[in-house]
């Protein structure tokens, strides 16, 4: 086999191998925006917490819990691809648990207020009937 026909025909797989190598050794890499990805999701995954999201939007929390946990294992591998899309859709998820906590929380007192406010109406017209 001559040195031209050899290169011709091991050559595109050389370049294939080395392709795919740098392909896998960039996937392992985090970069600082990963991180801060990571960090953030965290960070408005503890604030649903607070907004009390386990109570009042339990499906989103979980799902958020979820993603941080995939997050977590992607990032002790070095997968940097997977850290960033596992913490962006983290964060998504518990800004969407916050918020419906938040408004499920403002519509409880606002049913309390309505309540009080029917209570204090009927103690008016009780009050009226009687003088």
């Amino acid at each position: 086999m001559s040195v031209k026909r050899f290169l011709l025909i091991f050559f595109p797989f050389f370049l294939l191998l080395i392709s795919n190598i740098l392909t896998h050794a960039q996937d392992e890499e985090i970069f600082p925006e990963q991180e801060q990805e990571y960090f953030e999701a965290k960070k408005f995954l503890e604030l649903a917490r607070q907004a009390k999201a386990e109570k009042y939007a339990p499906e989103p929390f979980q799902k958020a819990q979820d993603l941080i946990s995939m997050a977590e294992k992607a990032k002790s591998l070095k997968d940097g691809l997977k850290l960033g899309q596992a913490s962006r859709l983290a964060r998504a998820y518990a800004e969407l648990a916050q918020t419906m906590a938040e408004l499920k929380s403002e519509e409880e007192k606002l049913a309390a207020a309505y309540e009080e406010l029917y209570k204090v109406k009927a103690e008016i017209n009780r009050l009226q009937k009687s003088h």
